[in-house]
């Protein structure tokens, strides 16, 4: 198991793989500190609150993907 560094519920991080939970850390870690990479360039940039929360539910939908578990509201192209 990797260690929870971002406090995600322990009954969601028990689910995943230890591969899933480094995804979640490590995509957590590159969002929080670089959302002019993922927004477009002409988008304000958001509040950090906002953007901690875009940043959380992108590294959970990679976690659960590790593990094929991706919410039904992703639709595949």
């Amino acid at each position: 198991m990797a260690k929870n560094v971002y406090k995600v519920p322990v009954k969601m991080w028990k689910k995943w793989s230890k591969q899933a939970q480094g995804v979640f850390n490590r995509s957590y870690h590159f969002f929080i500190g670089n959302q002019g990479l993922m927004t477009h360039p002409k988008t304000e940039q958001l509040s950090r609150w906002r953007w901690k929360t875009t940043a959380w539910n992108a590294a959970w939908i990679a976690a659960s993907a590790v593990d094929d578990v991706v919410p039904t509201v992703i639709v595949d192209v």
